[in-house]
């Protein structure tokens, strides 16, 4: 198999076996980068993060929301392995009838083994294209104050708009052994218009 990466639209039929490797590299994100964008804290389990992200594709299922994987490429009609995740990118689409031309970028995760190759740049280019083929011409974006994601959505062309301190709560670890301080940090908010384009996306 080629270790080319690829970035895929998820489909329940190719990919829903991936939800446990999913769930996992969404946990160590959460613990290596001290996310404060998601929605838990730890102490991470299954019992928390596999039923969400369930919920998350069975929005992906109703056409509510865009997944996109980060794979190496794959022969057609071969299932990828678990092991093969190397990121991951979702946005959900507005469903109001004031709103339909809105989506929002509210995951972009990257294995720490993975990054500094262009995939979080093709992630999200991946669901810029995919939300335009849905109409979705304004995207919405938010990252913590000072990480690399929000220098990241920078560089990807996304303006800010501002910042709000102390929006969300993160647990920061403090050496080995001892227990994380949970502290609030700032959150910067972008907008992006898009127009379409070209992408690398496969549908499997």
């Amino acid at each position: 198999m080629s270790t080319t990466p690829q970035t895929y639209l998820f489909s329940p039929t190719s990919h829903a076996h991936l939800t446990p490797y999913i769930a996992a590299l969404h946990a160590s994100c959460i613990t290596q980068d001290h996310l404060s964008t998601s929605p838990f804290l730890p102490p991470l389990t299954n019992e928390k993060l596999l039923p969400w992200w369930r919920e998350r594709i069975a929005e992906a299922t109703r056409g509510d929301r865009l997944i996109i994987l980060l794979l190496p490429e794959t022969a057609p009609h071969t299932k990828p392995s678990g092991t093969d995740l190397r990121g991951l990118a979702m946005a959900k689409l507005s469903q109001s009838e004031t709103g339909s031309f809105r989506a929002r970028i509210d995951a972009l995760l990257v294995d720490r083994r993975f990054r500094r190759q262009g995939g979080g740049r093709s992630l999200v280019a991946a669901v810029e294209y995919e939300a335009a083929r849905r109409g979705r011409t304004l995207l919405l974006a938010d990252a913590e104050t000072g990480s690399v994601a929000e220098e990241a959505f920078k560089k990807f062309g996304y303006v800010e708009i501002g910042k709000v301190p102390g929006f969300s709560r993160a647990v920061e670890s403090v050496g080995i052994g001892r227990p994380g301080v949970v502290n609030k940090k700032g959150e910067t908010f972008f907008y992006k218009e898009i127009t379409g384009g070209s992408s690398t996306t496969t549908a499997t």
